[in-house]
């Protein structure tokens, strides 16, 4: 299978129907739907549009990456889905990753793409060196190409010369964690906890759109397949509505376990779990109440764009956390005020003597309506200490667990695994600020012990490094 291509330009491979109408054949004479894998390849003109467009190329991602895992033939309308979409998200009608989308009327919202767009360049970049590689090396399938990449080369085109120096540092990190199952009595593989946002994916301007990538996926369930014992994401957002579940590339039901709400929810062996003991039957009765007067908020036409404003709608286990503005504070300040009011009156609706619920303004970009519980703080520790037990698992020594966050709601679950193998907890924190690096530094004074990265991209490549000496063993 050949395909030639630039994913940094919009040209598109040899004989693919630029209109995205009828069927095209590619260089390599395959039949091409212009809508492969059901994507719906019109331009986005709609809030509701763009997220059912997003969601629509990111099951495209969810079929290659299952495809390479499990060793089968790679669909290339999968690819060819990519790459239309990425053409259509850097047509004219987008501006330096500014995209305008119309919300009722002649009303216009401009929405930054900068996250999706470089998302999709980065995968269609690598599925390209796969492709060449299984052509070059006459390969059957994309899997066996996988462990000739070379991923860093792939990902250094967009970030300074730095990154390979960091890249080679965390490998270095890396190869302790992964090497101590040779220092183990019984050979026992280390444990992986990690955050999401900001750690293993880049941050995104609307969360409702927050997809990860291809390579993104395959390098965490091969590491954590051939490494860990234990492998966990566990994010402060929600399972589902959108949530994890639902912005992932991993098989969820992979080598990775999914936790949302701070640990407060996992997705475990097939099904949901929930810890709420602390929160009373009328405050989740009032939350779920509450939630379905802000959809039907979120269904009138002033309202409706909300849903793609920062943080958008997330249901969690005890809070609904709400999107009131961007980072770029695109949403007209009168118009961000008149819906926190309306969130109000809703709350006031449903908890008329504000009993049960509390509003919470807690940044600039989103508030929070949460459940007055029994006066419990729940914090990522407690996620852990949940899934631990719950897997039968332990954290104590001996052996290795690695702790990977960006912000201080990260700590907790460091402290949480100090206090259980103080000598074999790690720690790679995603951040350039001094004093969140002192901070991990206070918890894990030995400089072997943590390591500092300032993208998400580090953490993949490295992985993927040590990933491809391991395989070629």
């Amino acid at each position: 299978m050949t395909v030639t291509t630039d994913a940094r330009s919009n040209s598109t491979p040899t004989g693919v129907d630029e209109t995205g109408l009828g069927d095209a054949v590619n260089d390599s004479g395959l039949s091409l739907p212009s809508d492969a894998n059901g994507c719906p390849f019109q331009m986005p003109q709609s809030v509701e549009s763009f997220k059912e467009f997003m969601y629509k190329t990111q099951e495209a991602r969810r079929e290659t990456v299952k495809a390479i895992l499990d060793h089968a033939e790679f669909d290339v309308e999968n690819y060819y889905a990519l790459k239309k979409a990425y053409s259509i998200m850097t047509d004219e009608n987008t501006t330096l990753f500014q995209r305008e989308m119309t919300v009722t009327g002649n009303r216009r919202f401009v929405v930054n793409v900068k996250d999706e767009v470089l998302g999709f360049e980065k995968d269609i970049h690598f599925l390209e060196a796969l492709i060449h590689i299984q052509d070059d090396k006459d390969l059957s399938t994309l899997a066996d190409a996988y462990p000739l990449v070379d991923l860093s080369e792939v990902l250094a085109h967009f970030y300074p010369e730095s990154f390979l120096d960091e890249v080679d540092q965390c490998v270095e990190f890396l190869k302790k964690f992964v090497k101590s199952a040779e220092e183990h009595p019984q050979g026992k593989k280390p444990i992986l906890v990690t955050d999401w946002d900001g750690t293993m994916k880049d941050y995104c301007s609307q969360y409702a759109t927050n997809l990860q990538p291809v390579y993104s996926a395959l390098g965490m369930a091969n590491f954590a397949k051939r490494f860990t014992r234990l492998s966990a994401v566990l994010t402060a957002g929600p399972l589902r509505g959108p949530g994890i579940l639902d912005l992932t590339a991993l098989p969820i039901d992979g080598p990775i376990l999914f936790s949302g709400s701070w640990g407060r929810e996992w997705f475990l062996k097939g099904r949901r779990i929930v810890h709420k003991d602390d929160i009373s039957v009328e405050g989740i009765d009032a939350l779920n109440r509450f939630q379905d007067e802000m959809q039907t908020l979120l269904h009138e036409p002033e309202y409706c764009q909300f849903e793609l404003v920062g943080s958008g709608v997330q249901k969690k286990v005890d809070r609904l956390t709400l999107g009131v503005q961007t980072v770029c504070t695109q949403v007209e300040s009168g118009l961000s005020t008149q819906y926190q009011d309306e969130i109000r009156e809703r709350m006031h609706r449903v908890d008329p003597n504000g009993q049960v619920l509390h509003y919470d303004p807690s940044t600039e970009l989103e508030v929070e309506v949460v459940v007055h519980n029994d006066g419990t703080v729940w914090n990522k520790a407690d996620g852990v200490d949940v899934v631990i037990q719950t897997m039968g698992d332990t954290l104590d020594p001996p052996g290795r667990v690695l702790i990977c966050g960006d912000t201080a709601s990260d700590l907790p679950m460091v402290s949480f695994a100090v206090k259980k193998n103080p000598e074999g907890t790690m720690a790679i924190f995603v951040t350039q600020k001094p004093e969140l690096r002192e901070r991990v530094r206070t918890l894990l004074p030995s400089e072997s012990q943590s390591c500092f990265v300032s993208c998400p991209d580090v953490i993949h490549a490295a992985m993927h490094k040590i990933l491809k000496e391991s395989m070629a063993n």
